[in-house]
């Protein structure tokens, strides 16, 4: 059954610029971390598995795979392994084989399950949390299964800005990634680089990237005046978003206009809804709104831009 994968040498570097994340989120939470990635993985698999296998050629996408990683990567450690394979099972029908299959999705399959996750199972997604084995516990997580009772938290960065006047954690500890949060979006740094080795071997179009970060700078400026606008955007999801969902080649924005209104819409709407919503973290739904609202800005766009036609 595993040998009807369809080759895409693009999604193959996807999953190489995920590694470094990976390796870092065993160390900081323990093999546990290993258990959520592959159960993720296999729904994904099946699932889309279940969809293709009468068709010709009838092969699963390595896309499939991606989004899996993708949506393990944006859970908590402590995630029952169900509701991770209900992420990814959401993520492969209802973000994408509903709509046609890989190519045809409107909407970035990965954040789409992340979402349904988040909504459906709130405590399980926003309070139970773990404290990150540092450099002086080596080897870490290596060794554990996952971290002792003690090391359980409900404080994350975003949740503490909301709720508390001094946050625990210090911009250096954000930027290495020695913070509590999903098991891939903590290290602000191992992002950075996986977006430079993705943009170097043109699996990801820059663009969206600095779009969205300009955005996210800008409005952080706007809506907290008194804070380092840095230290927001390291914290939380919108780094990871920005570098792996952003730039998905299928839901991004298109047109030499649309992907850099695509990315100020991400980066406006990630802050509005932290400011303003329940939700500490805005970014998932920010990109979803963006997804759906990017079909009418780039029509609208084409009909603005696009020569008009002699007369017959």
């Amino acid at each position: 059954m595993f040998e009807r994968i369809l080759k895409q040498p693009v999604m193959n570097r996807v999953l190489y610029a995920l590694m470094p994340s990976l390796l870092l989120g065993i160390y900081l939470f323990g093999l546990r971390v290993l258990a959520v990635l592959i159960v993720s993985n296999l729904a994904a698999y099946f699932t889309e598995y279940l969809f293709v296998y009468k068709k010709k050629p009838g092969k699963v996408s390595m896309a499939a795979f991606v989004t899996g990683s993708l949506v393990a990567m944006t859970l908590p450690p402590t995630i029952p392994l169900w509701i991770a394979a209900v992420g990814s099972i959401v993520a492969i029908a209802f973000g994408k084989m509903v709509f046609g299959g890989f190519g045809t999705n409107p909407f970035n399959p990965a954040i789409l399950g992340r979402t349904f996750v988040y909504v459906s199972f709130p405590q399980e997604m926003t309070i139970r949390w773990l404290k990150p084995y540092l450099l002086a516990d080596f080897p870490g997580g290596f060794i554990r299964w996952t971290a002792e009772a003690g090391r359980h938290t409900s404080a994350t960065i975003l949740g503490q800005f909301r709720t508390e006047s001094e946050l625990v954690y210090s911009f250096k500890d954000a930027f290495w990634g020695f913070i509590p949060g999903s098991i891939g979006e903590t290290s602000a740094l191992l992002i950075l680089l996986a977006a430079i080795y993705m943009i170097f071997t043109k699996s990801a179009k820059w663009q969206p990237m600095l779009s969205t970060t300009l955005s996210l700078l800008i409005f952080n400026l706007i809506f907290y005046p008194q804070q380092n606008p840095l230290y927001f955007l390291v914290s939380g999801g919108a780094m990871f978003g920005i570098v792996y969902m952003t730039t998905d080649p299928v839901s991004q924005g298109k047109g030499k206009y649309g992907i850099w209104i695509y990315g100020l819409l991400i980066g406006f709407l990630t802050v509005f809804i932290r400011k303003f919503s329940l939700f500490a973290e805005g970014f998932m739904f920010a990109l979803l709104l963006a997804n759906a609202f990017m079909p009418i800005i780039e029509y609208g766009l084409d009909s603005l831009t696009k020569p008009k036609g002699k007369k017959a």
